[in-house]
Order: structure tokens, then C-alpha cells, then sequence
């Protein structure tokens, strides 16, 4: 017979025995004790994820960090490095042309005076003729021939006065004649002149070649540069050097207002600017002996003008300034790269060496050369010879050891 109702309620209120109700509230705990284990694990390593997430995030920021910086670092380096580049060769473009323009300036002369071989003993010398010109650079009136000894470190300077007879040579006045230009004559000698006046009869693009011609063969030496200075020059240089320390040794005075010279200097010590420099070295009606004194005084001024230029000190402070005007103010035909070379000497100069003369001879209208005297001189000065026997013709000046030669 089937169970009824009642006694299947009756069996659902049955009670369920102590010890199965304790097993099941404890795996029940078990259970949650788990859960909450097995929860808080997972929250670790889900913090863990988290922590070394952040920390690969923070390297990478900082990796960014660092790799923008470097961008930055290598953008600036960059930028200076093109600007160093942009002024060096502005730099290098505006010397470059200052030099073409420099060597550009020089004569291209088409005479071609005969050259005689140079010895062993020239290879070790360097002469260059140096003139100074006048007001439109048609006369020369200074000529010298300094003369640098690269051995022995010495510089010797001759100098040669303007109002020298010559006579020119057979080839300039066969290139004279070829060209139609006037031939000088002067006391019944065809080609003969005044030194100062080949400039002039050279003509222009040949001034200088002709200029140079002359001085070798009355002074019987190679001249392997000339340098040509107009008056300008020569004031920025005194000025570029801040002047000259100089003892002017009596009252100059002088107005020519058809040349627009005015000379007006007093005696004594003082420190001569370009404009009176050039008063000073420009100056010679007063004197006695005309030409053969102003180039006394000329041949003083420029001693003291290289002992006070020729010092370290004064070379770098005024650098700019000198290069700046021989490169705009002078005419030469040396090559920059000789005058490079030639440059480093410049503070290794040994002043107690160096020595100034005037060829020897009589002044007057003309000043007469005396050719076998100033064959000695040469000798003597330029080629380290032995000095001439009758030394007497030589005056001693005791300043600074220059030697003036006076006839």
C-alpha cells in the first residue's frame, strides 16, 4: 500500500542527526575559509599585476623621458653645430674673398724684367721692395728693400732716396717704345730720371714691375715681392697700433695748401697718431740735407714702430685691425701662403740684428748714387760679408743699433 501524505510530511520533520548537522556547518565554514583564501590570493596577484604593471609603465615613461631629452640634447647640438658651420663659412667665404680681392689687387704686369739665377745663399733670404706713394699713387716716395734673413732671424732695411739718378734699362725702354709711351731723358741721357719718376713713366700695370726693376739693377739683388702703401694705409696702421712712441727731435713746420699738406709738430717725446706719423715722415723742406734727412727719420719712425708692433702682446691685441688693413689697404704680389709663412717670424725677430742704411752718395737736384759703396753695403748687410774696409764711410747711430750710410 503507497505512502500517503501525512506520513511523507511526517518524514520530512524528521530530525536530521546532531554529528550530520556539525559535518556540514563545518565544510561549510571549510568552504568559506577557501573562498576568502582563494580571494585574497587572487587580490595579491592581481596587486602584483598591478605593481609591476606600474613599475614596466614607469620605465617606459621614463625611457620616453629620456629619449626626448636625448632628442632635444641632439636637436640643440644640432642647431650650434649648423650654426658653427653657417658662421665659419660665412666666416671662411668673407676671408676667402678679402684674400681673392688682396691678390686680385696686384698688377698684372706683361713686362718681364731678365732674371738672373738665384744662389744658395738667396734661397735662405727674402727681399721685398716696399714703397710708399703719394697722393695719386703716380710716384714713389719711399723706395726700400727690406731684406729677412730666415736663418740668422735678421732684417736688414736699406733704403734708397727718391731723387736717385737711374737710367732705366734697355728692355723697360724698348717696352717703353713698343707701348708708345714717353721714354725719360734728362741731361742729354735717354732713359734717365729720377728714381721716384719710374712709377710714373711705367704706367698703370706696370708701375710696380718697372719699380722693381730699377731697385735690382742699381742695387744689384733679386727682389722676390714688392709691397706698395699709400698714405691712407699708413695712418689706419699707426692708428691700428694706437700709435707710435716717438722723440721728434725739433720744431716742423710746413703749409702747401696747392698739395694739401700742413705739417705741425713741436719737439720732444710723445706718442704720434697716424696723421702726425705721417707729418713726421713726410716732412723735409726744413731740413738741411732735404731727402737724406727725412729718410733718417723715416728709417727711426719705423724702428720704433717694429719694436713696439713686434711684440706678442701687441700683435694679437691689434690683430684684427692689421689684417684687416693689409688686406684692404695694401697692393702686393706674395702669395697669402708666403705671407703666412712669412708671419710666425714676426715675434722672433731679433731687434738688436736689425739695421737700417741709406745707400751711399751726394745729394743735390739729383742724388748720385755711389755704385761701388753701395755694392759694399749690400754685400755687407744682405749677404753677411765682411764689411767694408773703409768702414768710416758709414755713420754710427748709437739709437737702437741702426746704422744710417749717409755720403
Amino acid at each position: 500500500m503507497g505512502e500517503n501524505r501525512t506520513d511523507y510530511q511526517r518524514r520530512r520533520r524528521r530530525r536530521i542527526p546532531i554529528q550530520y548537522e556539525q559535518e556540514r556547518r563545518m565544510r561549510s565554514q571549510d568552504d568559506g575559509y577557501y573562498r576568502q583564501k582563494q580571494m585574497e590570493q587572487e587580490m595579491r596577484m592581481q596587486e602584483e599585476q598591478r605593481r609591476k604593471l606600474g613599475a614596466r609603465m614607469q620605465r617606459n615613461r621614463q625611457r620616453q623621458m629620456e629619449m626626448r631629452r636625448r632628442r632635444r640634447r641632439n636637436e640643440i647640438l644640432l642647431c650650434v653645430v649648423l650654426a658653427l658651420i653657417l658662421v665659419g663659412a660665412f666666416g671662411a667665404a668673407k676671408l676667402y674673398a678679402s684674400l681673392q680681392t688682396w691678390q686680385g689687387r696686384a698688377e698684372q704686369s706683361d713686362f718681364v724684367a731678365t732674371a738672373d739665377a738665384s744662389s744658395e745663399v738667396e734661397d735662405t733670404i727674402l727681399n721685398v721692395a716696399v714703397f710708399g706713394t703719394d697722393g695719386d699713387g703716380f710716384r714713389t716716395d719711399v723706395n726700400m728693400v727690406a731684406s729677412f734673413n730666415v736663418t740668422e732671424k735678421a732684417l736688414h732695411i736699406i733704403s734708397v732716396p727718391r731723387d736717385t739718378r737711374v737710367t732705366m734699362t734697355d728692355e723697360m725702354i724698348s717696352y717703353l717704345e713698343q707701348n708708345n709711351r714717353t721714354v725719360p731723358r734728362a741731361n742729354g741721357v735717354y732713359g734717365q730720371c729720377k728714381l721716384t719718376e719710374v712709377h710714373a713713366y711705367a704706367g698703370e700695370g706696370n708701375r710696380n714691375a718697372f719699380s722693381v726693376a730699377m731697385l735690382e739693377e742699381i742695387l744689384g739683388i733679386k727682389i722676390d715681392y714688392y709691397v706698395k702703401i699709400d698714405l691712407d694705409a699708413f695712418r689706419e696702421i699707426v692708428d691700428a697700433v694706437g700709435g707710435v712712441e716717438f722723440n721728434v727731435e725739433e720744431r716742423l713746420y710746413y703749409s702747401d695748401p696747392e698739395q694739401g699738406l700742413y705739417i705741425d709738430l713741436y719737439p720732444g717725446l710723445q706718442v704720434l697718431d697716424g696723421e702726425k706719423a705721417e707729418q713726421l715722415v713726410r716732412f723735409r723742406e726744413g731740413y738741411a740735407q732735404k731727402d737724406l734727412k727725412r729718410i733718417e727719420v723715416q728709417q727711426e719712425f719705423l724702428k720704433a714702430f717694429v719694436e713696439q708692433v713686434c711684440s706678442s702682446q701687441t700683435i694679437l691685441s691689434h690683430l684684427d685691425s692689421l689684417i684687416r688693413i693689409g688686406l684692404e689697404k695694401t697692393e702686393t704680389n706674395m702669395p697669402i701662403s708666403t705671407a703666412l709663412q712669412y708671419a710666425q717670424y714676426a715675434t722672433q725677430l731679433d731687434l738688436t740684428q736689425m739695421t737700417m742704411d741709406t745707400i751711399p752718395g751726394e745729394g743735390g737736384s739729383y742724388f748720385d748714387m755711389d755704385e761701388e759703396g753701395t755694392k759694399e753695403l749690400i754685400a755687407w748687410r744682405i749677404y753677411g760679408e765682411e764689411p767694408p774696409q773703409d768702414v768710416n764711410m758709414l755713420t754710427e747711430n748709437t739709437v737702437s743699433g741702426q746704422t744710417t750710410t749717409n755720403g
